[in-house]
Formats: C-alpha cells, structure tokens, sequence
C-alpha cells in the first residue's frame, strides 16, 4: 500500500506542473484496476465469478474458462477506440502470470475474431512457426504460445487468396520460451506500441524492445469489436479462456517511448535493470550480411536455422544484416539475445546494440534501414538491401554470345534502377557518413565491377564488365570492405576458392571517416552442413572517436 501512496504522490506532482498536452501524455485513457475490478472508463465489463491472485501491484484477478464459469473481461468500441485502432497512434501494456501450457493459443488481450481460426502449421521455404488462421482478421492480439512463451499478432482482414503473400496482410512475432518464456508462474509485462508516422510496431517483453516490425499495407486494425481480456472479442468458447492471471492492463492513446516502458517495468521490479546504451566508447564492431535462403530452413527446418546461430555465435557478429529471414529471425535474435528488426518477410537486421529509428525506403521487400545506438555517445546508419534475382545474370554470363553491353542492359531492367532509386532516398545519411558512418550489407544479385577485370577475363567467359550496381557504389562513396582489404584477386578464403569470390553478389559497403574496415572474409562452410545458397560476408571495423 505504501508503494501504491508513493506512486500516486509522484504521479500527481507530474501532472501539477505539466501542461494539458503533457497530462493527455502520461495517462492512459483506459486503466484496469484488478485489484478493486474498477476500470478509468465505463465500458469495460468483468464476467464470471472472482478469483483473486496477488498481483504485480495489489490484488490480481485469475481467469479460467468453463461452461459454468468462463470469466474475462470486455471493453466495449467506442469512438475513441475506434479512431486508435483505425490511424492514430496507441500503446497497449498488459502484464500476465500463468503455469498452464495454454496450448490453443489463447487470447491475453485482443480486438478481434480470433479463437474461430484453426491452428495451422505456417511453416514452409517462406514462413516458420504455428498459429490461427484468423490472425489475417482485422484487429489485434497478444497471445499465449503452446511452448509457453507469447506471440503478437495484426492483421488487416485483407487476403488475396496467394498464401505465398499471406504476410502482407498480417503479421507475426514469435518469439520463443528460452528467452520469452511467461508460464514461469512469474509476472510479465506484455507491451507494444504503433507509430503510424514511422508506420512500425514496436514490441517489448519485460521492458525490453524484442522487436520492431515495419507495418506495411496492415494499418487498419478496427475490427469494430470489443476488446477481450483473457478470450477474444467475441468470447464464444469457454475452452479457449486463459488459464492464468492478468493485471495492469493500460491503453494509451500515444506511443510510449522505449524509455518509458524500461522505467514503467523497473517500477514494478525493484531488482529489474533494463540494458541501456553504454556511455563506454565502442572500438571495434563485427558485422555479418548473410543471405540465408528460406529461413535457414532449405537443409533442415531444425538443423538449419541452428547452423545459422551457431555460426554467428562463433564468430562474435554484433550485427547482421540478413535476407530471406522467412520467419526465422525471432528464433534466432532470441538465441543470441538480440534485439530484431524486420522490414519484410525477405529483410531483417538482428543487433547486439539498441535499434533508436528504424524506416523503409522504395519497398519493405527490398529494404530495411536503422539508426543503431552504439552508445550514449555513438550511432550508425545501417541498411539491409536485397536487389532483383532478375534477370540471371549468371546463365546470361556463360551464354556464348554474352557480351558486356548485353549484361549491363539486363542490369537496367531492375538492380541498376533498384540501387539508384535506394541511393537517392539515402542522399541524407550518406551526405552525413563523416558524423554517423552509414553501412550497407545486402544482397545485391549482380556482380562487382572491380572483380571482372582483364587480368581474370578467363574467370568470366573472356568477359570483362563494368557491372554498374557495385559502379553506383562506388561513384556515391561507398566503399567494399571484403575488396578493399582483399585487393589480390588471387586471394582465397578459406572456404572459398579465389575464382568463386570473384563471382561474389553479396556485400558490405560503408562509408563514414571515423569507420575503417580491418578485417574481412567469405564463408561458404561451417561444421556439418552449411544452410544457405549464399557465403556469408564478415566485416571487422574500427571507430574513431566521434
């Protein structure tokens, strides 16, 4: 009780000296009180019998589902609600406590239809994980896993009917119970927030930001239904209620700030530290761009994506820059306790350091850039890209009556347009590079200018060409780490032969003069089997002082 006079005493000096706008901004516009079954606003309904549980502040109410007593909670549309979900900024916090499996991926808190979808294994070459079908409905859910961690859901009731674009119209956030584990019989604070300007979500699990996903084309989330705490909007079955209990449970009508959420946990959780930038200046940074073809998942859906972490445990990556994540990335940033970023299905980056900003330019598909904070005192800009596989400029290569204008011609059609399109919408970060270094790890799909030389024509069908992707590169300021550092065409990896390397389509490019390149190798080879189609680029930088 003392704690609970402190808070409120603290709370209202806040709001004694802010101002209107500052006061819309601290308070949630609906507040659950389970302590006393009281709610800050009028339309929220509790159903069933009470079954009270200490919570994380107070009292707590327990739910479970039966025909006799299904209990939950309902928070009845309104305008105000409506408009949130609909295009305006919001946040939702939920904290949560349970023992029980929950195996049928049970609502903690929704918007939406979701219990009427069947349960469906997603994973393929594109997609990884179990869930319900009826996470393509409009609206919003956070949700029990059956390996008893949580999953995130949108979606915005759209579908064309191609199950190979399912994730434009939905998206998914599974983690796993290793690192997100929440029927501990702990208490856990669920949290994400929607920013409709930068068009993510950003999600956090105890305080932490797990995850931020761009939103694309699922913007809408107004399913026009009530929220549902512990069932879903409609609470129709019984059987699928929660088995556990809630507390704390807060709509804000903004986004919260990752700052705000780290010292709202840490308010609960007296011992909780919430990892934070250092102020201890970063000298050296290891970066990976890995292609990992379908998720890893080609040589395995199990032993692949554990190659693909074992791998950048070993070589002590801090960033990653990947392609063709497909449903993996959760999996494996909780592995190696990461912070993740994805852009698209396709685009992805993984950091050991905090994600500050994250947006998209030209298309999520082929794109995903972030500000990372590397301390108090240090950022860079880093871009994920993926260009066309379009057209095969490899068969084309080895055609007999290939020519160099041929091969430039076909670049035209999509990767040249593609790179000066990114470039241009990248002018500011590179025009600053000498204050914030810029880097730029992707896939590129076409070749290096400065590998088809005369001296190793007869690497390339006697040809030599001035491919014009990595001549766009070049010609903005960029440089190539692995060429730079490895200028002897000559040169093997130890995985890779020197005539492979020189047919190399995937890159590390930076910029910046306080980032300098120092070391740099191609992988095409680990212990046992190696997961993907594409080597794997590993860059080691220096950082000045800045």
């Amino acid at each position: 009780m003392m704690k609970k006079i402190i808070w409120t005493a603290v709370l209202c000096l806040i709001l004694a000296t802010a101002n209107a706008q500052q006061i819309s901004k601290i308070k949630p516009i609906i507040s659950i009180d389970f302590e006393a079954q009281k709610t800050s606003n009028s339309l929220a309904s509790f159903i069933g019998r009470d079954s009270i549980v200490e919570g994380i502040k107070g009292e707590a109410k327990f739910f479970s589902g039966s025909a006799t007593n299904d209990s939950f909670v309902r928070i009845n549309n309104n305008e105000i609600l409506s408009s949130l979900w609909k295009d305006q900024d919001f946040s939702i916090e939920v904290w949560v406590q349970t023992i029980s499996a929950n195996d049928k991926f049970q609502v903690i808190a929704s918007n939406k239809e979701w219990n009427s979808g069947e349960i469906k294994d997603y994973t393929d070459n594109r997609y990884a994980g179990w869930s319900r079908v009826s996470g393509l409905n409009k609206g919003w859910a956070i949700i029990c896993q059956p390996d008893g961690s949580w999953a995130w859901n949108i979606g915005n009731g759209k579908h064309d009917g191609k199950e190979e674009r399912v994730e434009s119209f939905r998206k998914d956030y599974r983690p796993t119970a290793p690192r997100q584990k929440i029927n501990d019989g702990e208490w856990h604070q669920l949290l994400f927030t929607i920013n409709r300007e930068a068009n993510e979500a950003r999600i956090y699990f105890d305080g932490l930001n797990v995850a931020i996903y761009y939103m694309g084309p699922v913007k809408d989330l107004d399913a026009g239904l009530p929220v549902g705490l512990a069932t879903d909007a409609l609470a129709n079955n019984p059987d699928l209620t929660l088995d556990g209990a809630l507390d704390e449970f807060n709509i804000y009508d903004y986004t919260l700030s990752s700052e705000d959420v780290a010292q709202r946990y840490e308010s609960f959780v007296s011992v909780a530290k919430i990892p934070r930038a250092s102020a201890k200046h970063i000298d050296e940074l290891n970066l990976l761009q890995w292609n990992i073809w379908h998720g890893g998942r080609r040589r395995g859906k199990e032993i692949g994506p554990q190659q693909v972490i074992d791998f950048i445990k070993e070589t002590n990556t801090d960033i990653v820059t990947m392609q063709e994540t497909y449903g993996s990335g959760p999996m494996i940033a909780d592995a190696l306790g990461y912070y993740f970023y994805l852009s698209s299905a396709n685009i992805s980056i993984l950091s050991k350091y905090p994600i500050e900003k994250t947006w998209v330019e030209y298309d999520e598909l082929w794109t995903g850039i972030a500000t990372i904070q590397l301390s108090t005192n240090q950022k860079i800009n880093l871009a994920s890209i993926w260009l066309h596989y379009l057209p095969g400029w490899s068969s084309d290569a080895r055609e007999q009556d290939a020519t160099p204008e041929k091969l430039i011609a076909g670049e035209a059609k999509n990767r040249h347009k593609e790179i000066k399109i990114i470039l241009e919408k990248l002018k500011p970060q590179i025009d600053q590079a000498d204050d914030i270094p810029i880097i730029i790890g992707g896939d590129f799909n076409s070749p290096s200018h400065l590998d088809w030389v005369p001296a190793k024509k007869e690497w390339h069908n006697n040809l030599v060409v001035e491919w014009p992707v990595s001549q766009e590169m070049k010609n903005a300021g960029f440089k190539d780490s692995f060429r730079e550092l490895h200028p002897d065409l000559d040169y093997s990896s130890a995985t890779i032969p020197a005539e492979k390397l020189s047919w190399r389509i995937d890159y590390i490019y930076y910029k910046g003069a306080k980032l300098h390149a120092v070391k740099s190798d191609m992988h095409f080879k680990y212990k046992g089997i190696w997961p993907s189609d594409h080597p794997a680029v590993i860059t080691t930088f220096t950082l000045e002082e800045y």
